[in-house]
């Protein structure tokens, strides 16, 4: 379902569900009964309706740091990336070249399968073979002097921190608001709307269109916290932060090109034969 259907679900069925309460609540009762609720009503209106804003905003705060950090640490899982890959570059052959391979095949996989995954909030990720891969091929070498023990110790501390980055990300795809703040959420918005009812105007139309203004600007928050329970949906923009615009597979790719012109492979030479 895309986000757009899922907008317009909420926020139409809320509306719709709103304005036929007030209709069927003026259709039962008089208008003097509802006026005589105007001065009880407007103080526990007031009253549960900054309940209900502490709560909504608390919970809108809270949803949007997921946001945030989710952000982070798709940066952090590029710039690991890319440090590890400069790193590389102080061993030797054949490390090398293995190094960078199997962090062009991690970043491809995480690029074309793993973030439309979690942007959908599926569990299983295609990247755990090409993870597993970049870890072996990093541990099994073994520096062969000063300078490449303290680059190799430095990517080390980097493949950990790419590990959070990634972890992370798998498990705050799959988590979300527990049932018992949906309960709380919907309830407050239920009750606040249902006290709105209680007030009486004499045009009908007016009321209408004052209750839907509320019912329209409350089920948008319940939609922004809806959509940033998995801070990896396209909406959000998390993966341009990390892996998109300039820092994509074929950023692999440039650099591969860049390093052959600067340190081309030696050509065999070529004997002359005596004339």
């Amino acid at each position: 379902m895309s986000s757009l259907v899922e907008c317009l679900l909420i926020i139409g069925l809320s509306t719709a569900l709103s304005v036929g309460g007030l209709v069927l609540v003026r259709k039962r009762f008089s208008p003097d009964l509802l006026k005589a609720c105007h001065e009880v009503g407007g103080v526990m209106l007031a009253v549960i309706g900054t309940l209900y804003a502490i709560i909504i905003g608390m919970i809108v705060v809270n949803s949007q740091a997921k946001v945030d950090q989710a952000s982070q640490m798709a940066i952090s899982e590029s710039n690991m990336l890319s440090s590890i890959f400069h790193l590389a570059t102080t061993f030797e052959q054949p490390a090398r070249e293995e190094i960078k391979e199997a962090i062009h095949e991690y970043a491809s996989v995480v690029v074309e399968q793993d973030w439309s995954r979690v942007e959908q909030g599926k569990e299983k990720e295609g990247s755990i073979p090409a993870y597993q891969k970049l870890w072996k091929t990093v541990t099994k070498y073994t520096p062969t002097n000063n300078r490449d023990s303290q680059s190799y110790s430095i990517m080390l501390g980097n493949m950990e921190e790419l590990t959070a980055a990634r972890r992370f990300r798998m498990v705050s795809a799959k988590g979300g608001l527990p049932l018992v703040l949906w309960a709380v959420l919907i309830a407050g918005g239920v009750l606040t709307i249902w006290f709105t009812y209680f007030f009486y105007m004499e045009s009908l139309t007016a009321q209408i269109i004052m209750t839907a203004g509320v019912a329209v600007f409350m089920s948008m928050n319940v939609y922004l916290i809806y959509i940033c329970q998995n801070p990896y949906r396209v909406e959000l923009g998390v993966k341009r932060s990390g892996f998109g615009y300039d820092f994509t597979p074929r950023w692999f790719e440039k650099h591969y090109r860049m390093e052959s012109k600067i340190n081309p492979e030696p050509r065999p030479e070529i004997e002359l034969e005596p004339q």
